[in-house]
């Protein structure tokens, strides 16, 4: 059934107070479905609707909505319901929603929680929420070195509905010191009676709670691990972290730097996010881009008026040569914040990467100088100085896609050097030098020319 048609049965459903019918309707129905569905709906039914469904379903259609429109959904809910479906959540997710919450209302949710999943979830609500504290989860399979490996396998049984998705057994001494680890498949083809102890290997890799979320993806890639440890600085075992909280933190930092490339430092959503709020983050950077365009503009008048008015097929090449030099500048910028990112690159290689950069950018611009000026003089033939004017295009365009490449790629370097984020160096900032000095530089060569 298409997302359009169930949407409108529940919502006659929802109309018509039959919530059974609104039950029946999502029974075959994805929690990511159930999640679009929540999209098109008015939003006086969203909380209904998502009260007519069982607190298992309802904790993974919430986590997957975005956060204003959770955060609307979760305002219309009792605080005992809200209980409930955190209950149903893994500790990471569950402090993730907790902390989400007004903090009245988050202290009368955890009142009304079992004492020790709140202990859980208090714990992690005093990590940074990106950090590596701030994303693991406290479920996990942990035994002690002396443990048997038939006890283990009875261990697990016990607990299994508690911890989701494991593939390793974390080993610790009886003061939670991580000692090793043993995997799923070693535990389960092991001697019943020899202890895990005797069989653990070496645990590749543990982070500390405090470790940044975008530091503990480039681990998760380095390693190619599926789970890691988190441990306290004496190396006593804390929690998890798994590669789907992984996925969601690198999905998270993508869309932050998308974000920053255009020049925004908050997420926005395009329907939820209020619309004071939207032109309260976008115009600061919008209005710094208008004034560096407008002192190009005084520049042009006050200096190059003369050569404009003598030549004025001049001014139909600045385009092209600004938008061409602002192409090839945002292309670098991106392939340099992304070395950063993925640690394919670092500050040691500046020189080396810039002088790269450079050189590339001279080839670049030579091609397109080429093609520009030989399409410029073909335009300008019936111009008695045709010819002057192509070189002029041609020398520009060299000298706008050289400089936007060296600007492209040693910003990023230096402000990631500065402890800035890269991803600033474009968008406003790089679109603001590409233009002037694209259409000054242009203008001036015209000027020595003409």
């Amino acid at each position: 059934m298409e997302a359009a048609e169930l949407t409108e049965k529940i919502s006659n459903c929802l109309k018509e107070g039959n919530i059974e019918g609104v039950k029946e309707v999502l029974l075959s129905s994805h929690a990511t479905e159930i999640a679009t569905i929540f999209h098109s709906l008015d939003p006086a039914d969203r909380p209904k609707l998502l009260s007519s469904l069982d607190t298992e379903t309802a904790s993974k259609i919430i986590l997957e909505l975005e956060k204003g429109q959770r955060q609307e959904i979760l305002s219309g809910l009792d605080p005992e319901y809200i209980a409930n479906i955190v209950n149903e959540m893994d500790s990471d997710d569950a402090a993730d929603l907790i902390s989400e919450l007004p903090e009245d209302e988050a202290r009368v949710v955890l009142a009304k929680m079992p004492p020790e999943v709140v202990k859980d979830v208090v714990t992690l609500l005093r990590y940074p929420k990106d950090s590596a504290g701030g994303i693991m989860q406290a479920e996990l399979v942990q035994v002690t070195n002396d443990s048997t490996v038939r006890d283990t396998i009875n261990w697990i049984r016990l607990i299994a509905d508690e911890v989701e998705d494991f593939y390793e057994i974390y080993v610790t001494d009886i003061t939670d010191k991580l000692l090793g680890m043993v995997s799923l498949k070693k535990l389960v083809l092991a001697n019943p009676l020899i202890q895990v102890g005797d069989i653990m290997e070496q645990v590749p890799v543990k982070v500390t709670p405090y470790v940044d979320q975008e530091e503990v993806a480039n681990i998760f890639k380095k390693y190619d691990v599926v789970s890691m440890p988190v441990v306290d600085d004496e190396g006593r075992l804390l929690g998890r972290i798994t590669a789907d909280d992984v996925i969601d933190v690198i999905t998270e930092e993508a869309s932050e730097d998308i974000y920053r490339f255009a020049g925004v430092q908050e997420y926005i959503h395009p329907i939820y996010t209020p619309i004071l709020t939207k032109v309260r983050l976008r115009i600061p950077w919008i209005l710094l881009t208008l004034f560096g365009e407008l002192l190009i503009a005084v520049v042009i008048v006050h200096t190059f008026k003369p050569t404009l008015e003598r030549i004025a097929i001049l001014a139909a090449f600045m385009p092209a040569i600004m938008a061409t030099g602002g192409n090839v500048g945002l292309q670098t910028t991106t392939i340099v914040v992304r070395g950063l990112g993925m640690g394919t690159i670092n500050i040691a290689q500046l020189f080396q990467l810039i002088f790269s950069e450079i050189k590339e950018g001279f080839f670049l611009g030579v091609i397109c100088g080429v093609v520009a000026a030989i399409i410029g003089g073909v335009i300008s033939m019936n111009e008695p100085e045709f010819i002057k004017l192509a070189f002029a295009i041609f020398v520009s365009m060299i000298s706008a896609i050289t400089a936007t490449s060296f600007i492209g790629a040693a910003a990023p370097l230096v402000l990631y050097k500065l402890k800035f984020d890269p991803a600033a160096a474009s968008g406003p900032f790089l679109t603001m030098f590409n233009d002037i000095f694209g259409s000054v530089v242009y203008l001036f060569i015209a000027m020595l020319i003409f």
